[in-house]
């Protein structure tokens, strides 16, 4: 800078202003750099994911109250409130899907987490449904699953559940396609011993399934359109079963219609799928059999449950499992079928307790509130007995 005979100040070449272009010449890998940043963060606030994230969802005691009313509300003398302890059913909160797609920084964030999964959307959800159509269809799998558990739990204690069962087609492929129709009344069932085994209880095609080997020759009694017919054909080995599959399938799917000794009801809202069966068997097994199935301690669990007592398998577990532990429980009931997805993923802090039929979830509950859990079964010692 220099000093004219006027006294004006006059800037020299090198500390006149630099023009934008210069400017930029100077800064462009720091812009570059910032624009880069700013357009990845626009795309993973913004742009929609093809992903589903699953996480730890709320987990509810079924011994407890529900928005102050009993969860599990049985209308007998028989009942008793709960004396102690906790039977918590657990969930998975759902993110993306359709009509509800996430982000890429929703997916980082997942990824990094120890409790979450991360799966693409059309491995989970059918192309074409609606957000609708699945809450729907995840209700009515919970009111489903409230009503097996019920039939499930009150005649594993012995009392009469009459049921009138109703075929609704056939497993595609199976040896019964062709032959039985949606809406026939199975009334008995023949065996390849020759023994006739009426089908007075949902129960019953269920269990005598597990009894056959593949391949058995079965007559099944129906009523189609008020006429009685006889229909006749094999059982089978689906290609894919579970860990714990025993026995055989007929390949027909069945619904039944029940009729309790008394009035059953659960009390619990906005959650849906079919999981919670095992647990709500065991809650109303808890309230009919004295009140005190825990000895105190929170044990957490999941599985559907077929009329016959079956345990069966889930999806979700790792999840189910975090968010037990988050919420206290000591002990969790896994489905046995659902062991290949345990191992490895068990928080610290958490037994796991695989079981296969409702009878054996009650002698895990035993076992748990005498303390003679040494030894007990493992889903290690499962899956090394499966190889």
């Amino acid at each position: 800078m220099q000093q004219s005979d006027q006294g004006a100040v006059v800037l020299s070449e090198e500390s006149r202003p630099r023009g934008v272009k210069e400017f930029f010449r100077l800064f462009r890998v720091p812009i570059i750099g910032a624009l880069v940043l700013l357009l990845i963060l626009v795309v993973g606030l913004v742009i929609p994911m093809p992903y589903v994230i699953e996480k730890p969802g709320p987990t509810y005691d079924v011994l407890a109250r529900y928005q102050d009313t009993p969860m599990i509300e049985i209308e007998s003398d028989d009942a008793v409130e709960s004396t102690g302890g906790e039977l918590r059913m657990v969930t998975v909160s759902s993110y993306g899907g359709p009509g509800s797609h996430v982000s890429l920084a929703q997916l980082v964030a997942a990824w990094l987490s120890a409790d979450a999964t991360v799966i693409k959307e059309r491995d989970v959800y059918p192309q074409d449904v609606t957000r609708e159509q699945l809450r729907e269809w995840s209700m009515q799998q919970m009111t489903a699953s409230q009503s097996t558990a019920a039939a499930a739990a009150l005649e594993n204690l012995g009392y009469d559940v009459p049921a009138v069962v109703t075929i609704h087609g056939a497993v595609s492929g199976s040896n019964a396609e062709g032959l039985v129709e949606d809406g026939d009344i199975l009334v008995a069932i023949t065996t390849p011993d020759g023994v006739r085994h009426e089908v007075n209880r949902a129960s019953v095609p269920f269990a005598l399934a597990r009894d056959l080997a593949p391949g058995s020759e079965v007559t099944m009694e129906v009523t189609r359109n008020g006429e009685e017919r006889s229909i006749s054909f094999e059982t089978y080995k689906p290609d894919r079963t579970t860990l714990d599959f025993v026995g055989s399938k007929f390949g027909i799917y069945l619904t039944a219609d029940v009729k309790l000794p008394f009035p059953v009801t659960i009390h619990l809202e906005d959650v849906g799928g079919p999981s919670a069966g095992t647990i709500f068997a065991l809650g109303i097994i808890d309230h009919l059999t004295g009140g005190n199935s825990t000895g105190g301690a929170i044990i957490a669990g999941t599985g559907a449950i077929g009329y016959n007592g079956e345990v069966q398998p889930i999806g979700g577990i790792k999840q189910k499992m975090y968010g037990a532990t988050r919420d206290g429980a000591q002990w969790f009931l896994a489905p046995r079928s659902n062991c290949d997805e345990v191992v490895g993923n068990v928080p610290d802090g958490l037994n796991v307790w695989p079981v296969s039929t409702l009878d054996e979830a009650r002698s895990a509950l035993e076992s748990i509130r005498t303390g003679s859990t040494v030894n007990h079964p493992t889903c290690e010692a499962a899956l090394a007995d499966n190889e």
